[in-house]
């Protein structure tokens, strides 16, 4: 066999190899791909479960341990900065009779459209969470006593206007709002100081006559 046969014979072994090596080098990449899709698919299915572990099952707002991490953190934030949080507290008025004469499940959709309704009337970066049965509470960050007072007012307003259409019944409720405001200062924690006197706030509308804001001294 001459050498330009051997030539010719090595040349085309070597392009059988780069041909062999191609063809693994785009299954390798397919593989890749396929599996960087899965892994796409896993952390966005792992960022609704997260979401979900942090929502009420039944009005959609935030629950109630999600209130307090973030409760906690922006207490944080407002001590770094030097500026004011705000917290209210609201409790349906009356909702123990409502119950008991139009049902459970009449009930919960006042609820879940109370909630649809009170986002309406607060900012993108507030939060919204349900404290507990009928009450809920909404984080104020970056806001002093007035404008939380005026934020308070009108979700009250919204809410007192508004016709709850739940299974052909037609029905207005009412709200008692609480407000809360504090600068913490560094390493302060006010967090359970904020509750506490956004709650007693809204135990001081119930004693006015209820549909009303009260706010903290």
């Amino acid at each position: 066999m001459s050498n330009e046969d051997l030539l010719q014979k090595s040349l085309l072994r070597l392009g059988q190899i780069n041909a062999k090596h191609l063809s693994r080098i785009h299954e390798l990449e397919k593989e890749y791909n396929q599996a960087l899709a899965q892994a796409r698919v896993l952390e966005n299915e792992n960022l609704k479960l997260q979401a979900l572990a942090n929502v009420d099952g039944l009005t959609k707002a935030y629950n109630h341990r999600f209130f307090k991490e973030f409760l906690s953190q922006e207490v944080q934030r407002a001590a770094r900065q030097g500026c004011f949080i705000s917290l209210i507290l609201m409790d349906v008025d009356n909702f123990k009779p409502l119950n008991d004469s139009y049902g459970h499940q009449v009930g919960d959709a006042i609820l879940r459209e109370l909630c649809q309704v009170t986002k309406r009337a607060i900012r993108e970066y507030d939060l919204l969470a349900r404290y507990g049965g009928e009450e809920f509470a909404v984080v104020l960050p970056e806001t002093d006593l007035v404008e939380a007072a005026r934020i308070a007012e009108r979700i009250r307003n919204l809410v007192q206007e508004h016709i709850f259409d739940c299974r052909g019944n037609l029905i207005k409720i009412t709200l008692s709002l609480g407000v809360a405001a504090f600068r913490p200062k560094p390493d302060e924690r006010i967090s359970s100081l904020l509750i506490e006197s956004a709650d007693q706030s809204m135990l001081q509308a119930k004693l006015n006559g209820k549909n009303c804001v009260v706010v903290s001294a």
